[in-house]
């Protein structure tokens, strides 16, 4: 907060010292003008100087708040796309590992828990996880092209989200060519671990994902219990 104020304030200096000035030029024309013409005049230039600063400061103000708001705005779209293609990568990664139970942070923990070895036996590598899979990584590639170079990502995200964007490339890659079941293996194991550490990179992250992950519980609940 104390920086805001303070950055507002160097930015409307400009403008209180032409404020100041046509209030002290009106001051000393009171008593030291007798000319009307003259006295007219520098009453002129004392309202440009009060007139237009205002005017200008109010449109800098005004600015200022609607770019914060479409930056707000932004922001939490983005995140909730982060957040979307987070969930949908954990459900396939899940499905391929023929995990099942509760969607919540004790799965996503379970998952980083398994070893390369225990990933190469089980998992399932069917088309449809492989192409929902490049889907999640075109969208979060996509991501990053538009919000990483717009501040909206702080470094450490973009980073995390980079290698992650990075080693779904390569997995999906790896299966096309026909490489061994090893090496997609350790790619699914370094992604389950990306995406943990974006989880413990920033609180606020972790809240809003544990939202979605509530939000798409109770919507698994509520088929389950119409079947």
């Amino acid at each position: 907060m104390k920086d805001k104020i303070r950055n507002f304030l160097l930015r409307a200096l400009p403008y209180l010292a032409s404020i100041a000035g046509g209030i002290v030029v009106f001051s000393i024309s009171l008593d030291n003008v007798k000319d009307p013409a003259i006295e007219a005049l520098i009453s002129n230039i004392s309202a440009s100087l009060l007139a237009i600063p205002l005017v200008f400061l109010l449109y800098d103000y005004t600015t200022t708040r609607v770019s914060r708001r479409l930056h707000d705005t932004m922001l939490a779209g983005m995140n909730d796309k982060i957040n979307t293609i987070m969930l949908h990568l954990i459900l396939t990664i899940g499905k391929m590992l023929k995990m099942r139970g509760r969607i919540g942070r004790r799965r996503i923990l379970a998952m980083r828990m398994l070893s390369e070895s225990h990933i190469e036996r089980e998992m399932r590598i069917r088309s449809e996880y492989i192409n929902l899979l490049h889907q999640c990584y075109i969208e979060l590639e996509n991501l990053i092209l538009a919000f990483g170079t717009k501040n909206a990502l702080s470094p450490e995200s973009l980073r995390l989200m980079s290698m992650l964007a990075r080693d779904m490339s390569r997995m999906v890659t790896m299966h096309k060519i026909g490489g061994n079941r090893r090496i997609v293996a350790q790619h699914i194991k370094k992604i389950i671990g990306e995406i943990n550490d974006w989880l413990d990179s920033d609180a606020d992250v972790s809240a809003d994902f544990d939202k979605i992950l509530a939000a798409a519980t109770t919507t698994s609940n509520k088929k389950t219990d119409e079947k």
